[in-house]
């Protein structure tokens, strides 16, 4: 297994991005301006991309937002998940952050609090399906 950091979305994450939030979840807008400035991580095994996110400084929260955080679902169950989050945080601290924030879809919150994250707010809607606001002091 490795994993990369590119300073662009590359076709492996648009691939992921679309057959996880797309296809499975039926989100309709995957792609916005946030694209264009983010870091995005791929974790590859072989040749075969199979998790992936997002990062990049968000002036609303005050700090560094991931997202778009997506396991193939035949390789859900395996880690992935924590992983690509453990690795994004590190490339965060890499860059001077001190703080993540997660829009996370409802779902995965505890997922995300096992990671150290606390929930905040109240729960809004994304493209109709419920998320919470999550942060963690890096």
């Amino acid at each position: 297994m490795r994993i990369e950091v590119y300073d662009k979305v590359v076709d492996e994450a648009r691939y992921i991005r679309e057959t996880v939030f797309l296809q499975e979840q039926g989100f309709e807008k995957e792609y916005d301006e946030y694209d264009d400035v983010a870091k995005t991580i791929v974790i590859y095994d072989g040749d075969e991309a199979i998790a992936t996110c997002r990062l990049y400084w968000d002036n609303e929260v005050n700090c560094h937002h991931m997202g778009r955080i997506a396991v193939l679902k035949h390789r859900r169950g395996e880690g992935l998940g924590a992983i690509i989050v453990t690795e994004g945080e590190k490339v965060i601290k890499s860059l001077g952050g001190k703080e993540v924030f997660i829009s996370g879809q409802i779902q995965v919150a505890e997922f995300y609090k096992k990671l150290g994250y606390t929930q905040y707010g109240e729960v809004y809607m994304e493209e109709n399906h419920p998320h919470v606001a999550l942060k963690k002091i890096l």
